[in-house]
Formats: C-alpha cells, sequence, structure tokens
C-alpha cells in the first residue's frame, strides 16, 4: 500500500495546474522533485506573488551556494528583471536581506539586480546607505558608482560628508573621483583636512583629486 500511495502523489505533483501558489510553493521547496517539476512551480510563484514572497523563500531555501541551484536563482532575478514590478517597502527590506545572504551567488544576482533597475532602485540605495552593516554601506556605494543614476553625484557627496567608517567613505571618495567635478574639489580637500594624519585617506584623496583634475 506504502508504494502505491508514493506513486499516487508522484501523479499528482506531475499534473498539478498550481491552482494556489501554497501547492506550488511546496512543490518548489522539495528537492526530491525534478528540476523541472520544480521550475514550474517556481514560474507559477514569479507570476503570482510579490518580490518579497519570493525572496523570503529563496533566502532561507538557498543560504548554500549549490550550483544546481543558480537555474532557479537566475530564473528568479531574470524575471524580475524582465516583467514590470511596482516594488513596495516589503520588497526593498527583502531585497536587503538578500544582501545580507551568506550564499555568494544570491548576494551578486541580488547585487546586479539593482544595478539593472531603473532609478526606483535609488530610493532603496539610499535605504542601504544607513544600514548598520558597513559592508551592505559598502555594496550600495558600488551600486551607486558602477550603475551612475542621475542622482548618484549628489548621493555620493552626501554620504562622504556624513560616513563615519573610513573604508565606507573612501569607496565613496574613489567613485566621486571617477564620476565628479571640480565642484568636489572642495569637499574632497575637507575630508582630506579632517583626516590629515591618515595617509590612506590622504593618498585616496589626491588620486581622486587628480582624476577630477585630469
Amino acid at each position: 500500500m506504502a508504494l502505491i500511495k508514493k506513486d499516487n502523489i508522484s501523479n499528482i505533483k506531475e499534473d498539478m495546474d498550481f491552482k494556489d501558489h501554497v501547492t506550488a510553493q511546496i512543490i518548489f521547496k522539495d528537492i526530491k522533485n525534478s528540476d523541472e517539476q520544480r521550475l514550474e512551480a517556481l514560474n507559477y510563484l514569479l507570476e503570482t506573488q510579490t518580490i518579497s514572497h519570493i525572496l523570503k523563500i529563496v533566502n532561507n531555501l538557498f543560504s548554500l551556494n549549490l550550483v544546481r541551484n543558480h537555474i532557479f536563482i537566475d530564473t528568479i532575478f531574470n524575471s524580475f528583471t524582465n516583467t514590470h514590478r511596482d516594488k513596495s517597502e516589503e520588497d526593498f527590506r527583502e531585497l536587503l536581506n538578500t544582501l545580507k545572504n551568506d550564499n555568494v551567488y544570491l548576494r551578486n544576482a541580488c547585487i546586479k539586480y539593482l544595478q539593472e533597475s531603473d532609478e526606483d532602485a535609488v530610493v532603496f540605495i539610499e535605504k542601504l546607505l544607513q544600514d548598520p552593516n558597513k559592508d551592505i554601506r559598502i555594496f550600495a556605494v558600488n551600486i551607486l558608482g558602477d550603475v551612475r543614476y542621475d542622482k548618484s553625484v549628489e548621493i555620493l557627496r552626501y554620504f562622504i560628508a556624513r560616513e563615519e567608517d573610513v573604508n565606507a567613505m573612501m569607496t565613496a571618495v574613489d567613485y566621486l573621483g571617477e564620476i565628479g567635478s571640480e565642484e568636489d574639489i572642495e569637499l574632497l580637500e575637507s575630508v582630506k583636512k579632517s583626516h590629515s594624519d591618515d595617509l590612506y585617506v590622504n593618498f585616496g584623496v589626491d588620486m581622486a583629486i587628480d582624476r577630477i583634475k585630469g
């Protein structure tokens, strides 16, 4: 009887049309199911659930960087990128949690998604810049510098003026040297003055100023 019951469950899963997200979620989470079944369930979730809901599942399920899970992570972030989604505060908070995940591949996929997002990501990035974790703040600075949103320079200026961690501040200084203008030299000189005894800061600021001057 046990074998017959198992076969019946398998047939039900294969024929499932995912009339509710709970069933799809169960099938997606079950690693005993085939990749095809799990991808079908995941696609249903992507069509019916919010970014935050998807990422809450993923953050719990993919804390380890296993190659076999890369296809699911890629599918998720490709869907986020290729379909227009209005992001809520809860979505932003879960994106932040994803950046804190131990899974490097998942974190990088999240960063890439933010880099490829439009200006609505700026609001979220400004939140990242206030995160207690300096590594998250550095992530946010990297996104601003690499993507170069219209407000990137303005946000970097404000961040440099108030940031207390030297490494995070100097990451912003380095990017300001790349995308800033001569009007930023005064700010950079003030940073150098405030850290006159720090050779690392002085060297980095001088390099940034030289790049701005060309």
